[in-house]
């Protein structure tokens, strides 16, 4: 795992308010998800969704290629993309059917991960470009809903990612501020959410081909698997201040 220990583990310029006695897991840090890719393995039922979309509106590969390379955006901002005369029906075609293809598989070491988090009292948030009622139903049926403060929806905060004002107001909602909150995500999106956002962002590559792993190879903060993240969060740093993840 490629990462800037000291940096993610130790806040620039601590906040009284956040580091000590008033902090709530006695280190200061906060983390905040994304949902698709990096909670829940989803693309598979996503993919499936939009090839009803195909199949339904006649697309070409064309679309499919602008679909996947849009990964990330909300729904409505994907479909204007593939077919902009017509994207209201390709949202609706994709909801229709979405809402059949049941619950994503939740990524391995996940559940773990945010009960221990949870269990040590570090803030614990989601923010997605899905709607919040949908991520709602997934949280709850993986039995993960209680482990998290906040979550925020498509709906909720405008405008939606890659615009900071989602990740800014789920940090401000955990009570954290730019430099105790880490945002974890999956895509491009993502990253630039987090950069236009000012805050430290980690590459959740657990879900992620090698193909796809190549388009952030100049991103410098990763996470092969979600235990890393425990460690960034939980783990003091040694006596000359660095830390590394397990």
């Amino acid at each position: 795992m490629a990462t800037e220990p000291e940096s993610l583990l130790r806040p620039r310029q601590p906040s009284t308010s956040l580091i000590g006695r008033d902090s709530p897991n006695g280190h200061g840090r906060g983390l905040i998800f994304d949902f698709d890719g990096t909670l829940v393995d989803s693309y598979p039922l996503i993919e499936a969704a939009f090839a009803h979309v195909m199949r339904t509106h006649r697309l070409d590969d064309a679309a499919r290629l602008l679909f996947r390379q849009s990964r990330g955006l909300p729904l409505p901002e994907q479909m204007r993309l593939v077919a902009p005369q017509m994207w209201e029906e390709l949202v609706a075609t994709y909801r229709s059917v979405d809402a059949t293809l049941g619950h994503a598989r939740v990524f391995r070491g996940i559940p773990t991960l945010v009960r221990k988090l949870h269990q040590a009292r570090a803030p614990l948030g989601v923010v997605s470009c899905k709607r919040r009622a949908l991520v709602e139903a997934e949280l709850e049926a993986a039995g993960l809903r209680a482990f998290f403060d906040v979550v925020i929806g498509f709906e909720d905060v405008t405008p939606p990612k890659p615009a900071p004002d989602p990740l800014l107001a789920a940090v401000a909602r955990l009570g954290l501020s730019r430099s105790t909150a880490v945002y974890v995500g999956d895509s491009m999106v993502d990253l630039q959410t987090g950069r236009a956002a000012r805050v430290r962002t980690v590459l959740a590559a657990w879900g992620l081909t090698p193909e796809l792993r190549a388009g952030f190879r100049r991103h410098r903060l990763w996470a092969t698997r979600p235990s890393e993240m425990l460690a960034l969060v939980l783990t003091p740093p040694n006596g000359n201040g660095h830390k590394r993840a397990a």
